[in-house]
């Protein structure tokens, strides 16, 4: 058995090896950070000023007639924070992790921004949907289409993330995408023919029934 003075060495030892091979990997880490954060503070400021020149939340309260419930320049400069936020861990993960802690750690990155991308999808098709039936007053049949083709949109983007084989994948979007093609072509036919059509039923029962009349007073 070593002596305890041995065994102390060898620990003092270990620790020393590894803080002369992370220290490096730290420094750079650091400065790069450092670097990130202070050139984005410079653009930031400028991109801020930028918005506020714009004056994009008055074109937009133009645009849709009230104002909106957060500040757009704020907002976008809040999403790009959010960005370089990202930026600055991947580049820590690729300095400090090792190759296999680093591919897991990207492979979960990746899903978590497909995750992330479903959301923003999601909010901003509901959005723009509520602005149209808002905007254009739509009668409640259409605003349902429009709820339904939003809903099958991002269940053929959840179905993209999910655990699922390829070959699942691949025949669940084939046939959500053919569902939409076909409701856009049945909706596209009421949309732009529904009153000739009906104008043409109602014609062609009115004829019917002045037959039928004309048969029973015989």
């Amino acid at each position: 058995m070593a002596p305890p003075q041995n065994i102390l060495q060898e620990i003092i030892d270990t620790i020393v090896t590894e803080i002369t091979l992370v220290a490096p990997r730290i420094f750079f880490t650091l400065l790069a950070l450092t670097m990130l954060a202070s050139i984005w503070k410079l653009v930031r400021a400028y991109l801020f000023k930028l918005l506020e020149f714009a004056e994009l939340d008055k074109g937009i309260e133009k645009l849709i007639g009230k104002t909106l419930p957060v500040s757009l320049p704020r907002l976008i400069v809040g999403i790009a924070d959010a960005g370089i936020i990202i930026i600055g861990i991947l580049l820590s993960a690729n300095i400090l992790l090792p190759t296999e802690y680093r591919d897991l750690f990207l492979e979960g990155m990746f899903l978590l921004g497909k995750m992330a991308s479903i959301l923003i999808i999601a909010v901003v098709i509901l959005t723009i949907f509520h602005f149209l039936i808002i905007r254009m007053q739509i009668e409640t049949k259409l605003r349902s289409y429009l709820f339904f083709i939003s809903f099958i949109i991002l269940t053929a983007l959840l179905v993209d993330i999910s655990a699922l084989s390829s070959e699942v994948k691949t025949a669940l979007v084939s046939g959500l995408s053919q569902g939409i093609g076909l409701s856009i072509a049945i909706f596209a036919a009421w949309f732009f023919f529904g009153d000739y059509i009906k104008r043409y039923l109602e014609e062609k029962a009115a004829r019917k029934a002045a037959d039928f009349s004309l048969g029973a007073g015989d």
